[in-house]
């Protein structure tokens, strides 16, 4: 009778413990890129071409960017991650006076294209004295070099004056095509 109350106790205690620990996970938060999504991971393990480019491409690359006509218009440096997120941050984002207003780094996706090649697309939001006024969309394309760690590629900038606008339908105000070459930055 002694070990049936004991074996009892330790069942009682071993399920208390498991259902605390399911308790606490339900607030774990599971978040997929849209690379990262099932389809997209099945259709970069059965294309090698894929698998290869989105080793080879991750990292951060400072670059130089050059407008149509081949002016200096800033540097940025431009983070590719693996799982296909997109950050960049721009030397221009403090904004030019008289030209436009400063904007925040911009954030978004990128996806292989190719071997070489990736295209993608980031948001930023573009900010005045009284708040923020807009969003504006870069779409890129770009081709990498694996033995020199370099890229170049295209910008397409897209502007939606309106933040209530929807950045991700439409092709909103040309705000400008830009040229790009950059270099992977390193640890040495």
């Amino acid at each position: 009778m002694k070990i049936c109350k004991t074996l009892l106790g330790l069942t009682i205690g071993v399920l208390s413990t498991a259902s605390i620990l399911d308790i606490c996970n339900i607030q774990k938060v599971k978040a997929d890129s849209l690379i990262n999504s099932n389809s997209e991971l099945s259709l970069i393990n059965s294309n090698p071409e894929l698998k290869v480019c989105s080793k080879f491409v991750a990292g951060t690359y400072l670059t130089t960017i050059k407008d149509k006509a081949g002016k200096f218009a800033s540097r940025a440096l431009i983070t590719l991650t693996e799982e296909g997120n997109l950050i960049s941050s721009d030397s221009n984002q403090g904004g030019v006076t008289g030209q436009f207003d400063p904007f925040t780094a911009s954030q978004g996706t990128w996806a292989c294209n190719g071997k070489k090649a990736i295209t993608g697309r980031a948001l930023n939001f573009s900010l005045s004295n009284k708040g923020g006024s807009g969003i504006a969309r870069n779409d890129y394309r770009a081709t990498f070099n694996p033995i020199t760690q370099t890229v170049e590629g295209t910008i397409e900038l897209r502007l939606f004056n309106n933040l209530q606008g929807n950045p991700l339908q439409g092709n909103g105000q040309n705000g400008g095509s830009f040229f790009f070459t950059g270099q992977l930055v390193t640890a040495r």
